[in-house]
């Protein structure tokens, strides 16, 4: 088998669609089809289930694509392993982060890693928490930080710091009388929420929140991350919900910050990895993670 008849395998089994495929690779859709149809016959299964717009797996394409996902893994991570240590870098640790987080506690943690390790290169990768969780999966990434609370089996997690919720208020706003802001004062005006899919461990916290509440928010806009969300808070679309710390980051001279009254529970941030053995590289970057969030409690 070739590795890049592989590669076309699973553009077309993650898309779809040999057009969609097609596209995203950068070829033209006839030679996709024909490279599919010389692996099937190199395989003698058939690894499609074809009809119009819509290719679905038959069992054998579910086994191959499991089998290819962690083949090309392994062949990239391999290569960046080599262009590191071409590079002069004894150590590669590759780091995912979902929930678009940008926290000061992160910042600190990269800044420490590098000045006690540098002969491990760092390669961070920002992805959607469903991504991070696969990459990890698929010895794609060693371990990522998330806000979403929740794992299936195969996956450790660890709490790494906490942080407070914060309001984002447009200037001259009504709520701007209270020094904190309640979730029930909050929802009388339309939300800013953090996006289902590209932020879900913020989505999932806000909409857990909201529903202790019992009451029914009007949602203006969904953001993908808290600079998106700061420009829509100033041009008026409504009030943002977000990390106290990574909301300070964005500050705007139109855009007021406030603190979410006590009753709300502190954020908490996680290390995500996989629950098989992991290096010992792997174990301090954790160790270290944790160190930054007590030492900054």
């Amino acid at each position: 088998m070739e590795l890049r008849r592989l590669r076309y395998f699973v553009a077309v089994a993650e898309e779809k669609s040999v057009a969609r495929a097609a596209s995203r690779i950068h070829i033209e859709p006839s030679p996709l089809a024909r490279a599919i149809k010389d692996l099937e016959a190199d395989l003698g299964v058939q690894l499609f289930h074809r009809r119009r717009g819509n290719n679905t797996l038959t069992w054998p394409g579910e086994v191959l694509l499991e089998e290819s996902r962690r083949l090309l893994s392994a062949l990239d991570n391999a290569r960046s392993r080599v262009a590191s240590a071409a590079k002069g870098y004894r150590g590669l640790l590759r780091v995912g982060i979902a929930d678009s987080l940008a926290q000061p506690q992160m910042t600190a943690l990269l800044a420490q890693y590098r000045e006690e390790d540098p002969h491990t290169e760092i390669r961070l990768r920002e992805m959607t928490v469903f991504q991070m969780l696969n990459a990890i999966s698929n010895d794609e990434i060693d371990a990522g930080f998330t806000l979403y609370p929740k794992l299936s089996p195969g996956y450790a997690k660890e709490e790494v710091w906490t942080d407070r919720p914060a309001v984002a208020i447009p200037a001259r706003h009504p709520l701007l009388a209270s020094s904190h802001v309640s979730l029930q004062q909050a929802l009388r005006y339309p939300l800013i929420l953090c996006h289902p899919d590209q932020c879900a461990g913020g989505h999932m916290l806000i909409n857990r929140c909201l529903h202790e509440t019992k009451l029914s928010p009007t949602v203006a806009e969904y953001a993908s991350g808290h600079e998106s969300m700061m420009m829509l808070v100033a041009a008026g679309y409504g009030i943002g919900f977000g990390l106290e710390s990574q909301i300070a980051t964005h500050t705007r001279p139109d855009v007021v910050i406030r603190p979410v009254d006590d009753r709300f529970s502190d954020i908490k941030t996680y290390i995500v990895y996989s629950d098989r053995p992991i290096p010992q590289h792997v174990q301090k970057f954790i160790d270290r993670a944790k160190a930054v969030g007590a030492s900054q409690s």
